[in-house]
């Protein structure tokens, strides 16, 4: 009786031992493929960067060389007015929704602050404008057309912030 418990239990190790095996690799192929799958997915959703917008708009709008180079000049001064316009809003929006931890507060004391969010991003939106009127401004007459579709396309992605994986507002995955 010995022998044959002996001989069950080495059975049973080795059927779990393929198990533990089979279960290991199963993991490691889940797991590479979860690591491609993201990495794929996030080239997707990669915005076209700074260079990528140069390209952009020497391809779309067929700007010049001088056009990109101060088009580039235009982007750095729109960029330094804009990162304290952006630190100014998550400022006002992270005071107003520290509000949630005051329970005391007023309906007044709310629309405040909303008040407040909604003058930062008048503030941006504003500067955001004229910078797109500084740029189109660069363009002659027969670039205008090629600038103003990219434009309503960049608005379009800008004013929708769960559809920004197409720069097109007719894409059927909407």
């Amino acid at each position: 009786m010995t022998i044959k418990w002996s001989e069950m239990a080495i059975a049973k190790n080795k059927v779990l031992l393929i198990i533990v095996g089979v279960l290991l690799i199963t993991n490691m192929i889940v797991l590479l493929v979860f690591i491609n799958m993201k990495q794929n997915g996030s080239r997707k959703h990669d915005q076209p960067g700074r260079q990528g917008l140069v390209q952009i708009l020497e391809e779309k709008a067929g700007f010049s060389k001088e056009q990109l180079g101060a088009y580039q000049q235009l982007r750095d001064q729109h960029w330094t007015k804009m990162k304290p316009l952006l630190t100014d809003m998550r400022n006002a929006k992270d005071s107003f929704y520290r509000l949630l931890y005051t329970p005391e507060t007023t309906d007044s004391v709310l629309e405040l602050a909303a008040a407040e969010i909604g003058r930062r991003q008048a503030a941006i939106d504003l500067q955001t404008f004229h910078h797109f009127q500084q740029v189109r401004n660069l363009c002659d007459s027969s670039q205008r057309p090629g600038f103003d579709t990219l434009i309503h396309q960049v608005v379009y992605r800008m004013t929708a912030p769960f559809r920004r994986d197409n720069l097109h507002p007719r894409n059927p995955r909407r």
